[in-house]
């Protein structure tokens, strides 16, 4: 039961044409979710006027007429979706420049002292699935600086650097990890108190590692030397389940920079 087909009910239920009655019926009755979800389609037998009135109720309690009461993400999905890059490129552009010329869009009505951080996080979400780098690079670096606790401190360092590594910009990306480690060590903040033993640990150890390889390939040496020394640290304070999965890239690590030496 998503939003997309009970609106795609919705669409066919307002032409009223009783032929699709046992359609409608059957996808209702896929399971309970969407039994409820579709609750109230007129049984077979039903007029045509009593589908359209079933259709438009819906339509007017779910959705309405109005387009600007949608948010801009719909739009922007759905032509993404369509193939519509560029205009959804730009939608989310002029977003993004809106939020970084008034950041008070992000404060929470009820608690004007929080920032709501969802909408900068999908939009680097939706620029990197449209391919744009520079832009959600733009994005998350915006997002990293506006971060309060040092578990969403590390997190957010932590993604900018690994997208400043796909887009090849490695020492920018080196200066993120640095942030990530100084989160890390950040004193008085209990947010992070299990980050050695959960996702976020080997996450961060493994982004380690993957931009040492880059650097290595990228013939910056030094550099990979000492990033693998921080990687190493961060890993020996990995649970030892914890640092499993990323054994394997490390030694692959370690290997690239000694062959590059």
């Amino acid at each position: 039961m998503t939003e997309e087909l009970r609106l795609a009910a919705v669409l066919v239920g307002l032409y009223g044409d009783t032929g699709d009655l046992p359609l409608l019926l059957e996808v209702r009755e896929t399971d309970f979710d969407t039994a409820c979800g579709l609750g109230g389609i007129p049984e077979p037998g039903a007029r045509a006027d009593e589908l359209r009135q079933w259709a438009r109720e819906l339509d007017e309690s779910m959705f309405g007429t109005d387009p600007a009461d949608e948010l801009v993400s719909i739009w922007t999905d759905l032509a993404r979706d369509q193939g519509m890059t560029e205009p959804a490129r730009v939608t989310l552009i002029r977003e993004l420049d809106d939020i970084v010329m008034d950041q008070s869009r992000l404060r929470c009505p009820w608690a004007p002292r929080t920032l709501a951080m969802a909408p900068l996080s999908g939009l680097a979400r939706d620029f990197e699935e449209l391919g744009d780098l520079p832009q959600a690079l733009r994005t998350q670096r915006l997002y990293a600086a506006l971060q309060e606790t040092a578990w969403d401190c590390a997190s957010a360092w932590r993604t900018l650097a690994r997208l400043e590594r796909e887009a090849g910009r490695l020492p920018q990306a080196v200066n993120s990890l640095a942030a990530v480690r100084k989160a890390l060590a950040t004193l008085g903040d209990d947010s992070l108190r299990h980050w050695r033993r959960v996702n976020l640990g080997c996450f961060i150890a493994e982004e380690h590692y993957r931009l040492t390889l880059a650097l290595a390939d990228a013939g910056c040496v030094d550099e990979a030397r000492a990033l693998l020394t921080a990687a190493d640290a961060v890993l020996g304070e990995l649970s030892d389940n914890a640092a499993k999965g990323v054994r394997e890239l490390a030694e692959r690590a370690a290997e690239r920079v000694r062959e590059a030496d």
